[in-house]
């Protein structure tokens, strides 16, 4: 073997060596920083899930284990009395339960444990799939600074891959991630192979298959969530302005049509063997609707293809204007000719970047914040702008189709992030990329100088021989061309040295970004919490103990969405009604069936129960939904108030029981505080009375009327808050009605008057007592630290209750399981008292009456039996 051969295939081994090592160790910090939630979440009886959504992951990923593979497209153990349709694909939960089987697990702490490893795992996948991309865009050193960029990387991404959130987010990053490697991959192969769609024998050119690949990847994405159709999108909006690039460049077109054609060909031949599992053409869901979204794109890009080649004699300008003018008469004939499929699409397309009032409640759909960007990428950003840059340039320069395709992904993935948060676990793949490549065309400008430097270009770089200068003899008669050569000289040094500092600059920003991120993951990772809390736990594992069997089989297989239209609950079933924040944990915990989960089914429901102020009308909510018991916790009455309030009614959210004031610090001061303060009917709603009064009827406490002005009477013309220009303390709420028509006959339009209170706990109004609802348990810890004694979550079960006739007040004493007390009071109605508490406690009763009733008036003493509240029999 020659000498020459022998070094050069040494030095490629070294450097294949040292680019597995890179990889090597950036999988093992990637593995490193996912898994460090462990001490924190995982106990001797089970893994403290993050969040919501992967306690119902776990709930799929259970029932696939025990009937492995079959995976159910409807589950009545959600959203009671309808039951669930599944919309997205079954490919997380399958590779869960592979991991699940091949680990042996098989009890559900074993399958917890195991299943939390799947997200991490998948994130270690990120890192040669990014370092594929930057090889494959500039070289194997930007491949590298990708791949450790995208291990390191905070904000969504890192939350949804670490150990414990077992939900197929990273999954949805992993394979949109892969689908844009193989699909440049693709673009380049085609672009190389002059492959053409005039030449049938040229098609059967082996790189066919790297479209074929890229079809296969988009497939895996597709299987996992229907929200592929946004790399479909991605590709359209690429194929238009690659297009009409190629166009005007007068290039060839066939490498691109060809590459859009068979992948989306093979995406289309793949769905079909799936299943169309949904009726319909939304896109949504697993439906016709995709086969033909992905046929348009094959049709759309020939169409493209053909306008080009017959305008190919044309002004270049031509091409895209008729490209515009079919646009909008495709538009304008399809809204004309099928309304309601293109009204369906553009819905599918706003509810995305929407921002409807109540998908503003979720946090996953709420805008991105600058603030927010800015602290979760941080110095990455001047990368991205650098890398940009670069993109630009290149296509600029040299009509560059991978270049083009990635800007308009990343494009595209930002913009959906500002209106939806959710999406920044896909841009994290976009911001590690373009940061890498800004990286590398730093290297590839100022690199071949820093490693002259450094001694090392000829082992990066075997090929390149160093070129230097000769030594140009002074000749007489030609000093003046040798000054003209030691300028040259000096400017080429010039230039290096920027070159080179540009290099040594972007690095730095590089290092500090790539610290910042192994802080940040350091730091999430040591100190996340699981999704639930203990007193959660303690209260549903009560509660799934302690509460009747709804009858529903838990592990039961549906194998299609249309099981929802002949699916019959028995007679003994019933539904759990809770805040939709805390649905799947009611289904996982305690194997119940809650009415409201976090998919936001059944939340208009819970929320205009919890918000509803009339106990007749609440108690026929109920009723009409089947429901047996009601979950309340401390935040439903405080933080969480505003959501339900919102989902209830969009337009007011929390007006009808809150206001909003501005507050003067002090009398000396010009500076105002924004206060919120109390109605009254925000302590009359069933939320409040449940969880902060139990139930029980309750005297006003102290009784403020404010007063107030519009903050434009006070030269205040910047708030639409008004101030509080004085508070009157009045004896009863008699009295203060009374002050308030007073004041209403002389004040000023826009000046008001109103009972408000700043005290969440003490209410302003006397409140009637809730007759069918009993506490059945509460959680231990005591959420009030001053004084007052409010349980963190309780449960209450709604019953028919025992029926007294009289006249005036009834009380009961009750001992709950915490050992609390209090006392329940009930006034009458129409001469009837309607008992939720029997003073013969029940098989599983934790919460007791420690007496008998008595009547406050006549000190008469009544014994209500167990069965007689739970047949609603009269006493």
């Amino acid at each position: 073997m020659p000498k020459e051969l022998n070094l050069q295939i040494t030095k490629r081994t070294i450097r294949y060596s040292f680019i597995g090592l890179c990889l090597l160790a950036f999988s093992l910090l990637t593995f490193w920083l996912r898994t460090l939630p462990i001490p924190m979440i995982v106990s001797e009886n089970w893994v403290n899930l993050l969040g919501n959504d992967p306690w119902y992951s776990l709930r799929q990923i259970e029932q696939m284990a025990l009937d492995f593979p079959a995976y159910s497209w409807f589950d009545p153990m959600t959203h009671f009395p309808f039951g669930e349709t599944i919309y997205w694909g079954p490919l997380f939960r399958l590779c869960a339960v592979v991991l699940v089987i091949l680990a042996g697990a098989s009890t559900r702490q074993e399958i917890m444990y195991v299943a939390s490893f799947l997200p991490p795992l998948m994130a270690v996948a990120m890192v040669p799939v990014m370092y594929g991309l930057g090889a494959k865009l500039v070289d194997w050193k930007t491949g590298i600074v990708s791949a450790g960029f995208i291990a390191v990387i905070s904000g969504q991404y890192a939350y949804r891959s670490l150990y414990g959130f077992v939900d197929h987010h990273i999954a949805e990053t992993l394979f949109s991630t892969l689908f844009c490697l193989c699909f440049i991959i693709a673009l380049l192969k085609l672009k190389e192979s002059e492959v053409t769609l005039s030449d049938i024998q040229s098609l059967k050119n082996p790189v066919i298959i790297y479209p074929v690949l890229a079809g296969i990847a988009f497939l895996l994405g597709f299987y996992t969530m229907t929200t592929m159709v946004i790399f479909g999108v991605v590709v359209v909006v690429y194929t238009i302005i690659q297009m009409v690039l190629d166009h005007t460049r007068k290039q060839q077109t066939d490498y691109l049509i060809l590459t859009n054609c068979v992948t989306f060909l093979v995406v289309t031949l793949g769905i079909i063997p799936f299943g169309l599992k949904s009726p319909g053409l939304s896109i949504g869901v697993y439906s016709v609707g995709n086969i033909l979204i992905y046929g348009l794109i094959i049709i759309g890009s020939l169409l493209l293809y053909g306008i080009s080649r017959y305008l190919s004699d044309r002004p270049w300008y031509v091409y895209p204007a008729s490209l515009v003018g079919l646009t909008i008469g495709s538009l304008s004939l399809g809204i004309l000719v099928i309304p309601d499929l293109v009204g369906q699409y553009i819905g599918q397309f706003t509810a995305v970047f929407g921002m409807q009032a109540e998908v503003l409640t979720v946090q996953e759909a709420m805008p991105w914040q600058f603030e927010n960007a800015v602290s979760v990428f941080n110095w990455g950003w001047l990368l991205v702008a650098g890398g940009i840059v670069y993109l630009l340039y290149r296509i600029w320069k040299n009509n560059d189709a991978p270049a083009l395709f990635t800007l308009i992904w990343f494009a595209l993935i930002f913009l959906a992030t500002t209106r939806q948060v959710r999406f920044e676990y896909y841009l994290a793949a976009n911001i590690a990329l373009i940061a890498a490549l800004a990286v590398g065309g730093a290297m590839m400008i100022g690199g071949r100088d820093l490693l002259r430097l450094a001694g090392v270009d000829k082992l990066f770089n075997p090929k390149e021989e160093e070129v230097t200068l000769p030594e140009v003899p002074e000749e007489k008669g030609k000093k003046g061309k040798k000054q003209v050569q030691k300028k040259e000289v000096t400017a080429r040094s010039s230039t290096r040295s920027i070159q080179s500092g540009l290099l040594v600059v972007t690095v730095i920003i590089a290092l500090l970004f790539a610290w910042s991120g192994v802080s940040a993951n350091s730091n999430l990772g040591s100190n996340v919490g699981g999704g639930m809390n203990a007193d959660w736990t303690a209260a549903l594992t009560w509660f799934g103990e302690h509460s009747p069997d709804p009858g529903v089989d838990y592990y039961a297989i549906y194998d299609s969405p249309q099981a929802q239209d002949t699916f019959e609950y028995s007679s003994e079933a019933y539904g759990v009604i809770s805040w939709w924040d805390y649905g799947h944990w009611i289904t996982f915990v305690s194997k119940r069936i809650p009415i409201a989960n976090p998919f936001q089914r059944g939340a208009v429901t819970a929320g205009g129960f919890f918000m509803e102020t009339d106990g007749g009308a609440a108690s026929t909510i109920l009723e009409d939904l089947g429901v047996r018991y009601v979950i309340t916790d401390i935040e439903m009455t405080t933080g969480k108030f505003w959501a339900m309030a919102t989902w209830h009614d969009p337009v007011n959210a929390t007006d009808p029981f809150q206001k909003r004031m501005l507050y003067q610090d002090s009398e000396t001061s010009g500076s105002f505080s924004v206060v919120n303060l109390q109605r009254e009917s925000y302590f009359q709603t069933m939320i409040q009375r449940l969880h902060v009064f139990d139930g029980s009827a309750t005297p006003a406490g102290e009784i403020l009327v404010v007063q107030s002005a519009p903050a434009s009477e006070l030269g205040l013309k910047t708030s639409s808050y008004p101030v509080i220009t004085g508070v009157q303390q009045a004896q009863s709420t008699a009295e203060a009605r009374a002050y308030i028509e007073e004041f209403k006959k002389t004040a000023k339009t826009g000046y008001n008057a109103e009972i408000l209170t700043p005290e969440m706990f003490v209410p302003p109004t006397e409140l009637d007592a809730l007759q069918r609802f009993r506490l059945v348990y509460e959680s231990p810890t005591n959420v009030l630290s001053g004084g007052g004694d409010i349980r963190y979550v309780k449960i209450f079960e709604f019953v028919p209750g025992a029926t007294v006739q009289g006249e005036g007040t009834i009380e009961v004493p009750i001992k709950t399981n915490t050992g609390r007390t209090f006392t329940y009071r009930q006034t009458s109605k129409n001469g009837v008292f309607v008992l939720p508490y029997p003073t013969v406690a029940g098989p599983d009763d934790a919460v007791v009456a420690v007496g008998p009733y008595r009547m406050v008036e006549s000190g008469e003493e009544i014994v209500v039996s167990y069965r007689a509240v739970m047949e609603g029999l009269r006493i």
